[in-house]
């Protein structure tokens, strides 16, 4: 075997470092296709809350037309109808916001490889214009995002405050306007101060942490394979 030819073990080398980077690449890929698909079933989640919340706004002004006044039995059927799209609502707010902590994870996970192809494989390309930063908050002020939470957030109060207005129709015989109001803020303030620290504590962990509640990673992995 003369000097120039490689030996087994630079063979073997390469063919794991080939095997590595199609790994990382694949990965890539796949991760943008998870990336995508949190994305449109977060736009698919708020179609479906539109669509509950209309139909039963709906059927509430046909329940109105159809008892022609205000009745006993009309704030019965509006606070039933407002209380069953009130919880509907919320379970879509609590999975939106948990679909949010889904999406910065995959988010985090493709730029992180992003980061590491660039420096490993093109370190002479100085112009990346894309993401590489891995610790940026899962909730932000101004993004699009946010304004998606908070608008599910106040739909869900608003028929949380039907609720209590039909009620208080029910028991006392008059919309009782501050006992409403105070019922409306203090849900939209619990959905909007809970949905700000579970994204704000849970996007501050690693995914296994915040998602399966595991601390260790693959280093409690490795101990148990041991």
């Amino acid at each position: 075997m003369t000097s120039e030819e490689p030996t087994w073990m630079e063979l073997g080398s390469g063919i794991f470092d080939s095997m590595k980077n199609d790994y990382l690449h694949k990965e890539y890929e796949l991760c943008f296709e998870q990336l995508r698909f949190y994305d449109e079933r977060q736009i698919s989640l708020l179609k479906f809350l539109f669509t509950l919340t209309s139909a039963v706004a709906a059927a509430q002004f046909a329940l109105y037309k159809l008892f022609g006044s205000p009745t006993k039995d009309f704030h019965i059927c509006l606070s039933f109808l407002a209380i069953i799209v009130s919880v509907g609502s919320l379970l879509i707010f609590l999975s939106m916001v948990q679909n949010r902590l889904y999406f910065v994870f995959i988010a985090r996970q493709i730029n992180a490889l992003r980061r590491h192809l660039l420096r490993e494989e093109a370190p002479t390309f100085a112009e990346n214009q894309l993401y590489t930063k891995t610790d940026f908050s899962a909730i932000k002020p101004f993004s699009v995002h946010t304004y998606l939470l908070l608008g599910s957030a106040f739909i869900t109060s608003l028929f949380g405050g039907v609720f209590v207005y039909g009620l208080c129709q029910i028991v006392a015989g008059q919309p009782c306007w501050p006992t409403v109001t105070v019922a409306y803020s203090l849900l939209t303030v619990a959905m909007t101060v809970g949905g700000y620290f579970y994204l704000k504590t849970q996007g501050a962990r690693r995914a296994d942490e915040a998602v399966h509640h595991e601390t260790g990673g693959a280093n409690k992995t490795e101990q148990s394979n041991a």
